[in-house]
């Protein structure tokens, strides 16, 4: 019965070294650049464009959400580009990409889980970069 206490204990530890550990991928440390004005001002932008873009997420999760499940990513798709800089632009990358994504969805056709994923790391880096 004592050693429950330790176990729960050694547990809540390895997850708060799990926990700092993502928190540090995720920032960056501009004390330590050579320019941390620069280095600021480039996080302060970075972050601003996920929020926007994750914000332009919601939207169009939202708008798309009582589609049927084939039509709700081409609905994600519009949506999303309507709002971006070059709509027309957006569009013709989201294309591209849907079509690399069924080139590597069809290659690894059958697998599941695990196989899956590293079937498509495989296949995805077997494609050429776009441009």
């Amino acid at each position: 019965m004592r050693i429950l206490p330790f176990a729960a204990a050694a547990l809540l530890l390895l997850a708060s070294f799990g926990l700092q550990a993502q928190q540090a991928a995720r920032s960056v440390d501009c004390s330590q650049t050579t320019n941390p004005a620069a280095c600021e001002e480039r996080e302060r932008v970075r972050k601003e464009r996920a929020d926007r873009l994750r914000d332009m997420h919601r939207r169009a999760a939202e708008v798309c959400k009582t589609r049927p499940s084939q039509e709700q990513r081409e609905c994600m798709q519009t949506e999303m580009c309507r709002e971006a800089k070059d709509p027309a632009r957006c569009e013709e990358n989201a294309r591209k990409n849907a079509e690399r994504r069924d080139k590597v969805l069809e290659a690894c056709k059958g697998k599941q889980g695990k196989v899956l994923q590293q079937c498509m790391r495989e296949e995805y880096k077997k494609l050429p970069r776009e441009k």
